[in-house]
């Protein structure tokens, strides 16, 4: 069962300036890391990923994930904010008036090397990775820490 994601992480996603990576695992549990420009949303709130190679790491790794029911995390870089997604794969289309519309979608562009399948994952855990939340949700509940370095220098760069 999908999470609901929230409108930050939709705006994020939708904006063409973010970058996605996908990392899965092989089946030693050795992480493939991949960029992918196409990931968006479907209207049941799940991930898709239009995969171009048959035979790539990224998707022999899906298949192995939905066959043994690993997990596959999505890292959304966007200009001031980022997500970690957890995914679990749920179907993958490889035919059908699904898998054609993507077709029809990835011949329209230049270069394109076609289709071999669209990806349908499941995002099971959201959480927002931007410097400053990171930070604050780590350090929640803990005694403040400060380096040595940093007492040793006054604001202005000189030593104490």
């Amino acid at each position: 069962m999908s999470i609901p994601l929230t409108a930050d992480f939709r705006e994020v996603l939708e904006d063409s300036a973010t970058r996605a990576l996908i990392a899965t695992v092989d089946e030693q549990g050795v992480p493939h890391v991949e960029e992918k420009r196409t990931v968006h949303l479907d209207a049941e709130g799940q991930i898709v990923v239009a995969e171009e190679g048959e035979y790539s790491r990224t998707n022999l790794n899906l298949v192995r994930s939905l066959w043994f029911n690993r997990k596959a995390v999505l890292h959304l870089l966007g200009a001031k904010r980022r997500f970690e997604v957890v995914l679990q794969p749920y179907k993958v289309h490889i035919s059908g008036p699904v898998f054609e519309s993507y077709y029809r979608k990835a011949l329209e562009k230049p270069q394109s090397k076609g289709l071999s399948g669209v990806w349908i994952l499941r995002p099971e855990a959201v959480t927002e990775e931007t410097s400053e939340v990171r930070a604050n949700r780590e350090n929640e509940g803990r005694l403040p820490l400060i380096h040595l370095d940093r007492i040793a220098k006054k604001d202005d760069g000189q030593k104490a």
